[in-house]
């Protein structure tokens, strides 16, 4: 029986979610909260302003492999390091990552940091239009967390130490322009 080789696989396209394209019915990351968002919440979002979302999918084949969402968040300056206790403003803007999510049957073989890595570049041209100091997201609480905490954090992601929220990351987007600059 032959196996398959690299040459067989499809190419992995990450692109701007468009509804007419993206096939979500059959997407489950085994997470049901972030499945029920890309399937019911994710265009009413889109539409209102509040996420843009980008999907990853293989070839020709609309079904979606992946996807995360990226929109405009502020936190207290004095959460995260000295310099944005310095710069004398009380909220520091940053982009926020609501959702990263993988097809169960794609998990574990880099799509997620794929996916983080597409975000993160994004991010870079984004600061280049507009102020950000950093990129931010709340790692999920399941039975999962400390894989994704563990991941998050070979990332270069670390805790923004949040009495409210203990799970929220950051990554300065300084460290992001050195490694992917």
């Amino acid at each position: 029986m032959p196996t398959e080789t690299a040459a067989d696989t499809p190419a992995l396209t990450i692109a701007k979610f468009d509804k007419a394209l993206h096939d979500r019915s059959a997407f489950s990351c085994g997470f049901a909260p972030i499945d029920n968002f890309l399937k019911s919440s994710l265009s009413d979002q889109i539409k209102a302003g509040m996420v843009t979302a980008y999907i990853a999918t293989a070839g020709d084949d609309p079904a979606v492999l992946g996807f995360y969402t990226l929109g405009a968040m502020a936190v207290r300056a004095n959460l995260g390091p000295q310099k944005w206790q310095r710069a004398g403003i009380p909220d520091i803007p940053v982009i926020y990552i609501r959702a990263v999510a993988v097809h169960e049957n794609s998990q574990g073989i880099g799509l997620g940091t794929a996916l983080v890595i597409d975000a993160m570049k994004r991010c870079l041209e984004i600061t280049d239009q507009m102020g950000a100091a950093a990129i931010t997201l709340d790692v999920l609480q399941d039975d999962h967390f400390e894989r994704r905490w563990k991941f998050y954090a070979e990332l270069g992601f670390q805790p923004l130490e949040d009495p409210d929220n203990p799970h929220r990351v950051f990554i300065p987007m300084a460290d992001v322009r050195a490694t992917l600059g």
